[in-house]
């Protein structure tokens, strides 16, 4: 699994963290599920998301926490959750086999996303 900076601003998922940071220990982008492929990053989406709604669904989203990763963020000016990247958009111009993202960093949007489906990988570039 490659290790690209993530910059998330999907603030209603309880990955999210201030300052645009995610704190899953891995995140999955795919492409659309109804489509089954992409032509634009609003043809991709993140699969690490699950809708914060209550304290419940924080703790149900618990399995995938980067707890190491956010207690360094947390004590260590300066420092960057990075979760794990795993791609499955083999038309990105960033997807390499084995499923890896190649990009330096990646954005992965969402503004009020209440499922995966709401949500993007901004930096997706179709390679054809």
């Amino acid at each position: 699994m490659s290790n690209p900076m993530v910059k998330c601003s999907v603030d209603q998922c309880t990955h999210y963290m201030p300052g645009e940071q995610c704190m899953a220990a891995k995140i999955s982008v795919y492409n659309d599920e109804l489509k089954g492929d992409s032509g634009k990053p609003q043809d991709t989406l993140c699969k690490a998301f699950h809708h914060r709604k209550t304290m419940g669904d924080m703790v149900g989203a618990f399995h995938n926490a980067n707890i190491g990763g956010t207690m360094s963020a947390a004590f260590l000016e300066g420092t960057q959750i990075t979760p794990a990247v795993e791609c499955f958009v083999n038309n990105c111009k960033f997807w390499d086999n084995g499923n890896y993202c190649n990009a330096e960093s990646i954005h992965v949007a969402g503004p009020n996303a209440s499922k995966t489906a709401d949500t993007d990988c901004e930096t997706f570039e179709d390679n054809k």
